[in-house]
């Protein structure tokens, strides 16, 4: 059996996921596209399903794999990228709790707020050396504490690839609370 050679890529992007094949030479093979919906169950409000998320990867797999007629054994690698600053609370197992808060959602204006103000005024906060975005990932965070505080859990990740996953610092870069010079990629 030949070696694999082929590079399958996830784009988990707000409206679907992008699944685009390339080969050994970079050249895009084929891409797919499959749609998952955004939910706004109150006003300022915008979550997603995670399980919706993993149907799309995976019907975007055997969709592309089949459209290019190439057998899953040729795959080399896998890669994912997605939205930045959402807030899916899980379980010790990495279980998804609840939908996902994503980053179009507006719910934590009061949360906000307050670092905000505490980062202008030079109050509190001192090592963050930059005012927030209303809101980031942190205010959203503590908007679903406020909101859902049963099942608050900040601290733990899901990966769907658990055999060799990894996660680079570029996205801590974007929350005020993430310290991005000791950020390191990190194996699991």
């Amino acid at each position: 059996m030949p070696a694999p050679t082929f590079i399958l890529a996830h784009d988990l992007g707000t409206s679907g996921n992008k699944a685009t094949l390339f080969d050994a030479q970079g050249a895009l093979v084929g891409s797919v596209f499959v749609p998952y919906a955004t939910a706004y169950p109150h006003p300022n409000w915008a979550e997603q399903d995670p399980e919706a998320w993993w149907h799309a990867v995976c019907t975007a797999s055997r969709d592309l794999l089949a459209k290019s007629d190439v057998a899953p054994d040729a795959i080399a690698a896998i890669g994912f990228s997605g939205m930045m600053m959402g807030c899916l609370p899980v379980d010790a197992d990495g279980t998804p709790l609840r939908s996902c808060i994503i980053w179009a959602d507006q719910r934590a204006q009061e949360e906000a707020a307050y670092v905000a103000d505490r980062c202008e005024s030079g109050r509190g906060l001192p090592a963050l050396r930059t005012v927030p975005a209303r809101p980031t990932a942190r205010p959203r965070s503590s908007g679903c504490a406020t909101t859902s505080p049963t099942i608050y859990a900040p601290d733990h990740q899901n990966f769907w690839c658990p055999k060799t996953s990894s996660c680079t610092g570029s996205p801590a870069s974007s929350s005020p609370t993430t310290r991005t010079r000791r950020a390191r990629s990190s194996s699991t």
